[in-house]
């Protein structure tokens, strides 16, 4: 019998039914896609890795090693679990052309290397170990969608011709936040390609488990072993890989949860709809003896029948459309072996998004408690008492709610967009913020080489400004007498400054700012004594700011002034160039000088590195910024147009009496439309302010999760202050228009009946 009155309920209000129902799927749907992707990308990562047996503790090296002390290292360390020594060749990128497609314009450092015969293995496309022949190449899986590439085709590497025979997973630097890429040949042919370009070492160590990386990595340096490079470690390595797809799932994620806020409304105002419109039978069900708690029953099991289609709905979509988004991530990471985890994440957030919208739904249901029987029977308006509603009423307060959460909707995603795409973003990422950065590494008399350039840019009447930041290994003393690495560069930091997440970047002599991973590591903050360790002479140094920084394994330093100067690990440029300077042409000029000086050099545009590291990354989220500003104008549309329809229904006596005394249909629209416009006003700029503000704080919660702290939006104002704004006037313009074309329906009698 139940059963029957509910069907018979839904079909007769069929339209506020399927309101109801959809707000559920898409909520459902939305927060299932965001467990899918997320607990997916995770297990892609950690199978790759797995597979690939990355290694924990990797040190990058330039210039000879001793293969004997570092085996005497690995077989003295208990916690090493196993070891090996792998050369990378080093190529430049004008000399690697991928089937007519030069490589000279690519910020990545790409070269070629060979199989390991003990872990690190490079994969296929099915995350099988490759087996590789002579005259075949295997190309980063990441250049394939870039270059458009297919299996058979030519790759030239300076006079030397290989076939394309597959793609290749790289669990190290298969991210394109990773600055190096790895191509994969034969031992014959990389003997054949040695003298092409410089060689340098990955010196790599499986650990075993629960073992401290940081006391390994003391180790490591107390035992004098090469160090001419940026040491990397597993989480770092993992973070790389998952903060590009990680980005957009946190677009996902933040508009979930704005679009269930926006769902709980929506259902509210639907429910009260038809509780305005089912008023007289709610009345007669109580004069007849009826009590409360059924009838709320009768509507929770209607409900509990949409809510049940509704996450059905939204799961079965999300499960469709999870492949067809996450299409990338597979591509780069392979398959997820979390399938059955990711299913039930996705359960779980659907039980819980339901959950959520159902217990609004009864708390909206106690309404029915106020209706009386007999006002309900006689036929009384129920607004009568209340003809003018004051301006943030409880009515009005959940539009203005609706509006706010619709601007939320469309600016956050739409400032992370902003903030990518800008040359900015490399500034939390421990990238200075100038227009070219000039890398001199891997090369013999460094410092002589920097003195080099530095006097070349200082002479050049194009450059506007220049810094020249030298990098020196230290070793950081701790408190307990204990030591670490530490890189510290040194030079003038306030010319290009990274954003800093606390404090400030280093002025005087005696201070230093650190990054986030060393300030975790050391237990450091602003304020703290350092003691550094540099050619025996013992300094101490105070921290002054902590900064964000996924360069060089993540653990460094930057000092205006070192007290000794150690040798050069390295040493990078930033360079901005006058407004007459043609950026293109003085790119290609000092590259060929720096080629024919000798000096091994590598020099890119800063906005080409952040096309080409975020580029897909820019991509998802523009297409989820179109999707979420749709969503959100479609959502305020129907909101407003059924709340309209409800403040219609409720006023019907009082719009018949003010028809009686010779009101038009026009004046009583501009009156609701004077009701609406501060309303509207209040909620754009509730709505603008708080995607500013809150929308900031949340993106840097989770950035912060993945490395990049001190997150600050970079602002689209002609956007967020002038299109979004306009969008949604027009949006809720159009939707009152039509909620209120009842109006004209409504006679001017009907007061006088005793009818609604």
């Amino acid at each position: 019998m139940k059963h029957r009155i509910i069907w018979n309920e839904i079909r007769g209000n069929w339209l506020l039914a399927v309101t109801t129902w959809l707000f559920m799927a898409i909520s459902a749907f939305m927060f299932a896609l965001t467990c899918l992707l997320f607990v997916s990308l995770l297990g892609s990562v950690d199978t790759l890795m797995e597979k690939a047996q990355t290694p924990d503790f990797l040190q990058i090296h330039a210039g000879g090693i001793s293969e004997t002390k570092l085996l005497w290292f690995a077989e003295e360390n208990e916690q090493i679990r196993d070891y090996q020594t792998l050369n990378f060749l080093n190529l430049e990128n004008s000399s690697l052309i991928l089937d007519g497609y030069s490589l000279a314009d690519s910020t990545q450092d790409n070269g070629v290397c060979v199989q390991s015969r003990s872990f690190d293995y490079l994969l296929d496309l099915e995350n099988k170990r490759i087996q590789v022949s002579d005259g075949e190449i295997y190309v980063p899986v990441c250049y394939r969608k870039e270059y458009d590439l297919t299996v058979g085709e030519n790759v030239q590497i300076g006079e030397n011709s290989f076939i394309l025979a597959g793609f290749l997973r790289d669990s190290q630097m298969n991210s394109m936040m990773a600055s190096s890429k790895r191509f994969l040949v034969s031992e014959s042919d990389y003997e054949r390609l040695r003298e092409a370009g410089s060689e340098e070492y990955l010196i790599e160590f499986l650990l075993w488990e629960g073992t401290d990386i940081k006391t390994f990595a003391t180790e490591y340096m107390d035992a004098g072993l090469p160090s001419n490079g940026p040491a990397i470690t597993k989480p770092l390595i993992r973070m790389m890989n998952a903060l590009s797809d990680g980005l957009m799932i946190l677009v996902i994620l933040l508009v979930s949860v704005v679009l269930l806020l926006i769902s709980m409304l929506c259902i509210r105002f639907t429910l009260l709809t038809q509780l305005e419109a089912d008023r007289k039978e709610i009345g007669m069900l109580k004069a007849i003896g009826i009590s409360k708690r059924d009838i709320r029953k009768l509507y929770n099991l209607k409900f509990l029948a949409l809510s049940g289609l509704g996450a059905a709905a939204g799961l079965l979509l999300a499960v469709l459309t999870e492949g067809m988004i996450s299409a990338h991530m597979q591509e780069l990471y392979g398959a997820s072996e979390n399938g059955l985890p990711a299913l039930f994440a996705a359960f779980a957030g659907v039980a819980l998004t339901e959950g959520i919208l159902l217990l609004s739904v009864r708390k909206t249901l106690k309404r029915t408690e106020n209706i009386s029987a007999v006002e309900a029977l006689t036929g009384q308006c129920g607004m009568q008492k209340n003809k003018r509603r004051q301006f943030l009423s409880p009515q009005y307060l959940i539009v203005m709610l609706v509006i706010v959460l619709g601007i939320f909707m469309m600016i956050l995603p739409q400032n992370l967009l902003s903030t990518i795409s800008s040359a900015q973003f490399v500034t939390y990422m421990g990238i200075g913020g100038g227009e070219i950065r000039l890398d001199i590494r891997q090369t013999e008399d460094i410092a002589g080489k920097t003195a080099q350039v530095e006097k070349m840019l200082a002479g050049d009447g194009q450059v506007e400004r220049f810094v020249a930041l030298r990098t020196t290994l230290c070793q950081a003393v701790l408190p307990d007498g204990s030591h670490t690495s530490l890189q510290v560069e040194q030079g003038g930091h306030t010319t290009f400054p990274v954003t800093y997440a606390e404090g400030e970047l280093p002025k005087e002599k005696n201070e230093i700012a650190i990054s986030c991973l060393c300030a975790d590591e050391l237990g450091l903050s602003v304020g703290d004594g350092i003691l550094l360790s540099l050619d025996e002479n013992i300094e101490e140094y105070i921290v002054c700011g902590i900064y964000s920084d996924i360069t060089n394994g993540g653990k460094t330093a930057k000092a205006a002034y070192l007290h000794d100067d150690g040798p050069l690990m390295w040493s990078v440029f930033y360079v901005s160039l006058k407004d007459s300077a043609v950026k293109d042409q003085w790119l290609s000029k000092y590259a060929k000088i720096l080629s024919d000086g000798g000096i091994n050099a590598k020099i890119v545009d800063i906005q080409e590195y952040v096309a080409d590291t975020y580029g897909q990354t820019i991509q998802e989220i523009r297409t989820a910024v179109q999707v979420a500003v749709l969503a959100a104008a479609l959502v305020m549309f129907v909101v407003v147009v059924l709340f309209t329809r409800l403040l219609v229904a409720k006023d019907r006596c009082d719009i018949s009496l003010r028809k009686a005394i010779g009101f038009t249909g026009g004046d009583i629209k501009r009156l609701y439309f004077l009701e609406y416009l501060p309303v509207l006003l209040t909620g754009i700029l509730t709505g603008i302010l708080s995607g500013n503000l809150l929308g900031e704080r949340l993106a840097g919660m989770f950035l912060k999760t993945l490395g990049a702290t001190g997150f600050r939006f970079l602002i689209d104002y002609k956007i967020v202050c002038g299109w979004i704004p306009g969008i949604a006037v027009i949006t809720v313009f159009c939707a009152i228009l039509l909620g209120l074309s009842e109006i004209k329906n409504i006679r001017a009698y009907e007061c006088c009946m005793g009818k609604e």
